[in-house]
Formats: structure tokens, sequence, C-alpha cells
């Protein structure tokens, strides 16, 4: 410690960011493979997946009689008049909601 001029520090000259540094900036990547997966459960989901996937593009052109005016679309979900059209179970009226 110097007594006349305080304490001694060390200056470091400060590293531009232009030049080059010894190593990479970033981790070599890490390659992920997918995993083939085989089972029971595997084959019920792809099943269902098919199943579920006919219905849903299949429904809107089932027709099911209801009688003189009203619609003949199997299932059907009329907000305008608040009704709900479901094979069998008719009209059911439901309350819309809107927040």
């Amino acid at each position: 410690m110097n007594i006349v001029t305080g304490p001694i520090v060390e200056i470091d000259d400060a590293v531009s960011f232009k030049t080059k540094r010894e190593g990479p900036l970033y981790a070599k990547r890490i390659r992920v493979y997918p995993k083939r997966v085989q089972g029971v459960f595997r084959r019920i989901k792809w099943a269902a997946l098919g199943v579920l996937l006919g219905i849903y593009y299949l429904a809107p052109w089932l027709r099911w009689e209801r009688g003189p005016g009203v619609p003949d679309q199997a299932f059907l979900i009329d907000m305008p008049n608040q009704r709900v059209y479901f094979l069998w179970l008719g009209c059911a009226r439901f309350r819309a909601t809107v927040w």
C-alpha cells in the first residue's frame, strides 16, 4: 500500500468483443433420435384415433329425419336459435353464455 497515492490497484485492459476467442461459443449439437414404440396401448391409441377422426370427418354428412321444418343434419349446433341436434335426442335448448 502506498501511503501517498492510496492503495495500489491493478488495471486490466478491456478486451474487445471483436477479438477471436479461444474456443467455440456454443456446445456441439447433441443429436436426438426418435425411438420406435410398440405395444398394446399404442395399437389401441392408433385404432381410437382412426375411429374418432372418421366420426369427426363423416358426422357432418350424416342425415337424420326429424320431421318437417327441422334440420335433418344428424349433428348440429344451432347457435342463433339456441338448439342442439344430436341424432335421436332431438332438440334441446341450451343457454349460450357469452363472456
